[in-house]
């Protein structure tokens, strides 16, 4: 079975993927400190909550905060991640719809509705209270009865209330903007809680009309089997752990934020929509599944599956690119690097121009040859440093489209992006130092 219990099960042994908190936590803060305390020791597990005050599901977060417990979800070790991605999501596999579903084993409806029963973490010291940071939105085109899933943030604001932030350059504003045209409420489901490919699916850069359930499927190599609604005409994952069912008011708003983004800063207090919830399904015994905002989670989770798209608009541009990366030094957003097999002089620009039209939310992009470590940020700095020449291989475009969570935007979506040729030239430029033999070196036979 392909769901998040069978992928915990699948890393529980290894403490460097996975870690138990048995003692009684506080959803505000104490639970996000045990995190931030991790990261600043540099570990990233998954880390299970036994017990929240005060609630009576357990909690796992940070799942997504090593990007090589994302490649174990796939099968394969971090080096060959960025292909497998790109090959998996070229071929779409099409859901199934069945009536047995583990989410729907519990129903609550009407009155019974109570989001306060969920073990909604609040992160961040300036956050305006708790938010569901891992839900996956699914709603329909009005037009075309194309399913869209994307993931958005919930600030939790009654019992049967959650907001919603659609950003400007997203499919869901999208969608918003056709129902909020037609005058009519907009029918969502939230999925909290299922295996990460399928959340990985869920936001995979691909473009407006394709329904994400069918890239899930590719990840996870079969049909992702769906199941219909109670309340809304829509279908979720039937073994997802927890659905909130629902619509979008688009014709009223609410104050929603301050929250912690994935920028790590706080993003501004806005009007943004609402959802009337009227249905929670789940499991008998679910687990809450948390996102730790504002931090490493938040950055691979959204970054990584930008990775397919950009690699192949910059392939187009430049035939030899070897592979993409946005480290999370750049938030897995505002950066991206990449290295190629230069053939050409100027042949880099190209490749900057290609993928700066392919994201929208890069702002920095530095491109090197095949022997330099995209993934590491120490690599890059030293070819930035030797190899740049800033007068002809530096430029920058004025009065860009980003997102609005950008901290340095101007007039809500305007930057100023830098593309940086960190390439040699082809001629003339000394060779690298190397010692021979070294990588061959059996280091066991002269260290003990």
């Amino acid at each position: 079975m392909i769901d998040l219990k069978s992928f915990l099960e699948s890393i529980k042994a290894d403490k460097n993927h996975f870690l138990t908190v048995k003692r009684e936590v506080d959803a505000k803060f104490e639970a996000s400190a045990v995190l931030e305390k991790l990261q600043h020791e540099n570990r990233y597990p998954a880390v299970y909550y036994e017990k929240v005050k005060g609630y009576d599901f357990p909690v796992v977060s940070n799942v997504f905060a090593d990007r090589d417990r994302i490649a174990i979800a796939f099968g394969v070790d971090s080096k060959n991640l960025n292909r497998t991605i790109r090959e998996l999501e070229v071929n779409p596999i099409a859901p199934v719809m069945v009536s047995d579903a583990a989410v729907q084993e519990v129903v609550y409806t009407g009155n019974e509705v109570d989001l306060t029963k969920f073990p909604v973490f609040t992160h961040n010291a300036e956050e305006v209270g708790p938010y569901i940071s891992c839900g996956m939105l699914v709603g329909k085109d009005p037009e075309t009865g194309i399913r869209n899933v994307g993931m958005y943030r919930h600030l939790v604001q009654s019992k049967n209330q959650i907001g919603v932030h659609f950003a400007e350059t997203g499919h869901g504003r999208l969608l918003f903007d056709k129902w909020q045209a037609k005058g009519e409420k907009m029918p969502v489901a939230i999925t909290i809680g299922h295996h990460p490919l399928v959340y990985l699916g869920a936001l995979s850069f691909v473009p407006f009309g394709i329904d994400e359930y069918t890239i899930m499927g590719s990840f996870i190599k079969e049909p992702l089997r769906l199941v219909k609604c109670k309340t809304v005409d829509l279908e979720v994952p039937a073994e997802a752990e927890i659905v909130l069912e629902g619509y979008v008011e688009t014709q009223e708003t609410t104050l929603d934020g301050p929250i912690g983004e994935y920028t790590t800063v706080y993003g501004k207090q806005r009007q943004n929509p609402f959802i009337k919830i009227t249905a929670i399904t789940m499991r008998k015994n679910p687990i809450y599944f948390d996102c730790f905002n504002g931090h490493i989670d938040h950055m691979l989770l959204g970054g990584t599956p930008r990775l397919g798209s950009i690699y192949r608009a910059v392939k187009t541009a430049c035939p030899t690119v070897v592979d993409v990366y946005m480290p999370p030094s750049g938030t897995c957003r505002f950066a991206c690097y990449i290295s190629i097999k230069k053939r050409h002089e100027g042949e880099a620009k190209n490749a900057i121009c290609a993928a700066i039209g392919a994201d929208p939310f890069i702002k920095l992009c530095i491109v090197v040859d095949d022997d330099v470590d995209i993934f590491n940020d120490s690599k890059m700095l030293l070819a930035i440093n030797t190899r740049m020449r800033p007068r002809d291989n530096l430029f920058m475009i004025p009065g860009a489209k980003t997102n609005a969570l950008d901290p340095t935007v101007e007039n809500e979506l305007l930057v100023t992006k830098i593309g940086i040729d960190a390439t040699k030239p082809l001629v003339g430029f000394p060779n690298t130092v190397s010692v021979p033999g070294a990588r061959e070196l059996d280091l066991s036979k002269y260290i003990g």
